[in-house]
């Protein structure tokens, strides 16, 4: 598992995902309250897609979901970073993760109680499941704090992505190239990847004492 600010980012960006599949009622323990419930379709700072009781989609391609924390800001009572992210899918097809490389969210959060919530315990081996871990946390992450901002990027309403997106996708695939909106995009040609889908890492492992 990462440190305990990185962590909440993690959680938040995973958890809104999640919610787009599965409905936010059955999300990770904790986010809906943590978010303030379903957001309104519209809202420029909480994606409804992201937060809304009916999921959006339903089914989800078996694949990895590869995520970057970059930009981060933290002080004692805030913090903010986005996330930027890709996925390879178990088999071929399109793969509009990766046709442009612009899939970034900015994700904020303040604190509302002098407790800053329990950690996970950490997670030291990508390669091995640990039989202690779940696909999703088991005990409330975002204890103690609220998420102000769960926002998807989009260069053509005027966000910024960060340099710390565009260097992370560059180095995994450096072919890729800027078109005029400068999103990074295939070369001529290009086949998308596949690859078995991976073992989670970090896998969430809940603290100690949270059973």
């Amino acid at each position: 598992m990462l440190g305990r600010d990185a962590e909440l980012i993690r959680a938040s960006y995973e958890a809104g995902d999640f919610t787009a599949f599965v409905g936010l009622e059955n999300s990770y323990p904790g986010f809906g309250r943590a978010v303030g419930g379903e957001a309104h379709p519209g809202d420029p700072d909480i994606e409804y897609f992201m937060t809304a009781h009916e999921a959006e989609n339903g089914t989800q391609l078996p694949g990895t979901s590869f995520a970057h924390i970059t930009a981060f800001e933290s002080t004692e009572a805030s913090l903010a970073a986005t996330v930027c992210n890709y996925s390879i899918f178990l088999q071929a097809g399109t793969n509009i993760s990766l046709n442009p490389l612009n899939m970034a969210f900015r994700i904020e959060l303040e604190r509302t109680a002098d407790d800053p919530g329990q950690p996970g315990i950490p997670d030291t081996d990508p390669a091995r499941q640990d039989p202690r871990a779940n696909r999703v946390p088991t005990w409330n992450v975002f204890e103690g704090w609220k998420i102000t901002k769960l926002h998807y990027l989009r260069r053509l309403d005027g966000d910024v992505i960060p340099q710390g997106c565009t260097d992370w996708w560059q180095q995994q695939f450096p072919a890729f190239a800027a078109n005029a909106s400068g999103n990074l995009v295939p070369p001529p040609g290009f086949e998308p990847p596949t690859m078995p889908v991976a073992v989670q890492y970090p896998e969430w492992i809940g603290p100690a004492n949270s059973e």
